[in-house]
């Protein structure tokens, strides 16, 4: 987890959690399997990463929206994984159903998951000085920490794709994907980047960056954070430049 760092303010969290429904229950089963997150602390400019993996062997649907090069939402990829076995992008059947005795089963291994998630959280929290978790589009954080039991202990909650809606006066929210293109955000294998900012990532996480990952998407938004807080102006001209090319629907 995240060494202990007392005594410390300023600090952020910037999270991202990945879910799966069991596969087989409609939807109706759903749990946390991948977590990341960055910890940036602005007093020393220190960044540190922390993820976890939620492993049962239980099968699990991974929905994906897809979008176009405008952001807008064009459609949805589904595949299955099995997290313990390490498999990823297996065939998903809309039409398969698991008995109806194996739903109780499943809804206790999802919640091995949310108590998985609890602890991490509480040791990410428990490092002291956090002011705020951000995430970017927050509903589905925010319920799982219900579910989890979590308590944020005085963090606040910020959700950071509104947060740039709010800003622009944009009619609907932009995704992840189309913003970190905007800030030219790259991975090379041993350092992520943006258009002003460039870290190292631990050897243990480089395999883990890819897009829709728990750690992936927690670096996009810290970066993505960092260049909206610090680099507007230049942000604002990336976006503006997006809404005259693809209209405010994006």
């Amino acid at each position: 987890m995240v060494e202990s760092i007392t005594g410390k303010t300023g600090g952020s969290v910037y999270l991202d959690i990945e879910f799966g429904y069991v596969y087989g229950t409609c939807r109706g089963v759903m749990m946390p399997i991948e977590i990341g997150a960055v910890v940036y602390r602005s007093e020393d400019y220190s960044v540190q990463y922390v993820g976890e993996q939620f492993r049962y062997d239980i099968d699990v649907e991974i929905w994906k929206k897809v979008t176009d090069s405008c952001g807008k939402t064009i459609g949805v990829a589904t595949t299955v994984a099995n997290m313990d076995r390490g498999e990823y992008g297996l065939e998903y059947d809309h039409s398969f159903r698991i008995p109806e005795d194996a739903v109780p089963a499943a809804e206790a291994t999802a919640r091995k998951a949310y108590a998985d998630l609890q602890v991490f959280m509480e040791s990410v929290l428990s490092t002291g000085g956090i002011d705020e978790v951000v995430v970017f589009a927050a509903d589905m954080e925010r319920r799982a920490f219900r579910t989890a039991n979590v308590s944020l202990d005085g963090s606040r909650l910020v959700d950071l794709q509104r947060e740039i809606r709010r800003h622009f006066g944009m009619k609907q929210v932009l995704s992840l994907d189309r913003l970190a293109r905007l800030i030219d955000f790259t991975v090379d294998g041993s350092t992520v980047a943006s258009a002003h900012f460039r870290y190292p990532i631990p050897v243990e996480y480089r395999h883990l960056l890819g897009p829709h990952r728990g750690m992936g998407d927690a670096v996009r938004t810290f970066l993505l954070a960092r260049e909206f807080r610090e680099n507007l102006p230049d942000l604002e001209r990336r976006i503006q430049s997006l809404v005259r090319t693809c209209g405010d629907e994006g």
